[in-house]
């Protein structure tokens, strides 16, 4: 509850103890199980739209696609934690362990997590009863695009808006919480920490967003 209502505090306690990965750990795979379950989810219902002819394919590269998830937000993890930690030895000359700015970084993926348990809920309750229909190899081939309309058919419009609202205030919720790691684990200032968070974490959004973006683009 401290690390919600008092993220100064909270960093500023644990810089005192030796480095520890297992909490912040857990969040991330906690995050990355739940949206891997999700992605499966949205597979098999897909998989129903596409020609039998294919779908063996489509099951494969979908649980690639799964896979690379689960491990792709462990490497945004250690990403945004190469860059905060070496934009406050650049600009700002921050002293501290690499392993103390992961640790610390880690904790700022759980205002994702609750993201996660928000948006993804509801997400899944229009993909459990969707109505999808079955698209012929020859209605795939005149229009490539016919999945992605699926999509849309089973996620609305205004469902993706909204998650995008709420994906850019959990954006500056973690800018709030990676301002503080970086200052309790680099030893700055708030004002030079939040410098130092804050490029990781806008291209971090915005590649969020640009996810959201895409899917609406005709």
């Amino acid at each position: 509850m401290k690390l919600i209502t008092n993220p100064n505090e909270f960093f500023q306690e644990l810089s005192r103890e030796d480095v520890r990965i297992q909490k912040p750990m857990t969040i991330v795979v906690a995050i990355a199980a739940i949206i891997s379950a999700y992605q499966y989810l949205l597979a098999a219902k897909l998989s129903q739209v596409i020609p039998s002819d294919l779908a063996g394919f489509f099951v494969v590269g979908a649980y690639i696609g799964i896979i690379g998830s689960f491990i792709g937000i462990f490497a945004v993890w250690l990403i945004l934690t190469v860059m905060m930690h070496g934009l406050s030895s650049l600009l700002f000359n921050g002293k501290g362990s690499f392993r103390r700015t992961f640790e610390f970084t880690g904790y700022g993926f759980l205002p994702s997590l609750v993201g996660s348990l928000v948006t993804i809920p509801m997400s899944a309750y229009y993909v459990l009863n969707a109505k999808v229909p079955k698209i012929s190899i020859e209605q795939l081939q005149q229009n490539p695009e016919i999945v992605k309309s699926v999509l849309l058919s089973i996620l609305p419009r205004d469902l993706v808006y909204s998650n995008l609202i709420i994906n850019l205030a959990i954006t500056v919720w973690s800018l709030t919480l990676w301002t503080f790691a970086i200052k309790h684990a680099r030893n700055l200032t708030t004002k030079r920490a939040f410098v130092s968070a804050l490029i990781p974490t806008m291209l971090f959004g915005l590649y969020q967003a640009y996810s959201f973006i895409r899917l609406l683009l005709p």
